[in-house]
């Protein structure tokens, strides 16, 4: 494999530094990819306000319908509403993914920002399920941006050997997100009227207003930088945002290699059309699979649906509340175990044997679910809490990275960006016949559902071992030259590269 000896000596002194001399050098790059995920916080919290809202009894009253001595949202509703969000979040990843090539990350996240403040305010005031909708409509889009933006961003900023657990960080904030609306939640409902859903969503502008305080300062990408003729001011964030001993020329020597490897027509960014290409395909369904897998494990029954369910099969709203937070509780510790799993087991260990365990954990809840006797429901919890901690440790962190890695440099946004969509489509897909197959007044399938998720997770664990290759330690440039050999995704670990420099010696 042939690279620059700038880039090659960069790349041996970041395999050789412990974790600690990374995360200490690049402290203050790692801290602009918390802001980055930061805002990814509202994702998780307006994905769980979206569905859990529903399990508010003064929500149910105010856009409901009594049915059998309680009231209930019509399934009609429930659909339109995570299709309108949903919807949303395909059409911000399809924007993102066009114009930050052009523009960069500030202004893409400064006009997601203002739309955000107007989806929140049509959902605050919201009296009809009407209007409802086009607030979830236009919160949507801002959710495409910020997780098209985000994993992206990580990913160029964070050193080779913390790359997997820094961009994995992205599912904590949307698991941080989700704790802290069902904490808003339990305290909201001691409200005795509809502050109880209201202030819920209220809650979101405090998330926007903290990012616009601090989005002026957001440094872009070097590798935008690079990639738009802009190496003067892409040395300098360098220089701001590293040690001073931090390598900047070897630094943008592995930008520039792994940028224009296959720069096409003259542009060193990439085209989302450029995805489909022959040579891309495989590297585009990588990524974009992922996040099917992530769905076909039910991650939107188990954390959008929970509380509700609950309710549906006996528990009273108090009861369903605390079980709710506690298995969300669970999340956060297990996606803090996924930092770890992915950098030590790898991206396609983790990520696969998280699909076989979640397929048994499924298809226990789905047994228990059929018996009926006293205490039943407390070990469909249980179960449940074991998926929670398993999802979040597993697929839900691998996810990001697998995405992320496999992209080539050029195409990372584009396809981060398809990967958006393909989460919202695959997302809108489970939320139409949710609302249908567990409410009571329909399908009423409650825990049973969960042998549906169980066998398509299955279908899932036999993609990543086909199709997922190992990532972990290797650099951008690596990842392009395994790929363009055409080595079997899951030949990967064990395939060794040789690196012969394009340079003179003296330059090493």
């Amino acid at each position: 494999m042939e690279t620059s000896a700038l880039a090659a000596r960069f790349q041996d002194e970041e395999r050789n530094k412990s974790r600690k001399q990374s995360i200490k050098e690049s402290r203050w790059a790692l801290a602009w990819c918390l802001y980055s995920f930061f805002i990814c916080i509202m994702w998780g919290f307006d994905g769980l306000a979206g569905s859990i809202i529903i399990s508010i009894a003064t929500f149910r009253e105010h856009f409901g319908n009594l049915y059998r001595g309680q009231y209930v949202v019509d399934a009609n509703w429930q659909l339109g509403w995570l299709a309108a969000s949903l919807g949303g979040m395909v059409l911000g990843g399809w924007a993102a993914g066009l114009s930050i090539d052009r523009v960069g990350r500030r202004p893409v996240l400064l006009a997601a920002y203002l739309i955000s403040i107007g989806g929140i305010f049509g959902q605050f005031f919201a009296e009809t399920p009407a209007e409802f909708l086009a607030g979830k409509l236009l919160t949507g889009i801002p959710l495409g941006i910020f997780t098209t933006v985000a994993p992206t961003y990580a990913s160029e900023m964070a050193p080779l050997n913390i790359r997997g657990s820094v961009t994995a960080g992205m599912n904590f904030a949307i698991v941080l997100g989700q704790l802290i609306g069902y904490g808003v939640m339990r305290q909201a409902s001691l409200y005795p009227d509809d502050r109880q859903f209201r202030v819920v969503i209220a809650a979101q502008w405090g998330f926007v207003g903290a990012a616009l305080v601090v989005l002026p300062f957001f440094p872009e990408s070097p590798y935008w930088l690079v990639a738009h003729g802009l190496e003067n001011k892409a040395r300098q964030t360098l220089e701001k945002l590293y040690d001073r001993d931090h390598d900047v020329e070897g630094h943008l020597a592995a930008i520039r290699g792994s940028l224009f490897k296959d720069v096409r027509d003259g542009r060193s960014q990439g085209r989302i059309t450029e995805c489909f290409d022959k040579d891309n395909l495989k590297r585009t369904l990588v990524g974009s699979g992922m996040f099917l897998v992530q769905n076909a494990s039910g991650a939107i029954w188990v954390i959008g649906y929970m509380s509700y369910f609950l309710q549906l099969a006996g528990m009273s709203a108090s009861q369903s509340f605390d079980a709710t937070v506690g298995l969300c509780g669970m999340m956060v510790v297990g996606n803090v175990f996924g930092w770890f799993c992915v950098d030590w087991f790898g991206r396609r260990a983790t990520a696969l044997w998280g699909a076989l365990v979640l397929s048994l954990a499924l298809l226990l809840i789905g047994i228990l679910a059929m018996v009926s006797a006293p205490g039943i429901l407390w070990g469909v919890v249980g179960m449940m809490a074991v998926w929670s901690f398993v999802y979040q440790a597993t697929l839900g962190a691998a996810a990001w990275p697998i995405t992320t890695e496999n992209a080539t440099s050029r195409l990372r946004v584009p396809t981060q960006a398809v990967a958006t969509m393909t989460n919202g489509l695959s997302s809108a897909a489970c939320a139409m016949f949710l609302p249908y197959a567990i409410n009571p007044d329909q399908g009423n399938l409650g825990g049973r559902i969960a042998f549906i998720f169980g066998g398509a997770l299955v279908v899932g664990a036999v993609f990543i071992f086909l199709m997922v290759p190992e990532t972990k330690g290797r650099t951008y440039t690596e990842i392009d030259e395994l790929w363009s050999r055409g080595v079997p995704p899951r030949k990967f670990k064990g395939m060794a590269l040789i690196t012969a420099s394009t340079e003179p010696s003296s330059l090493r």
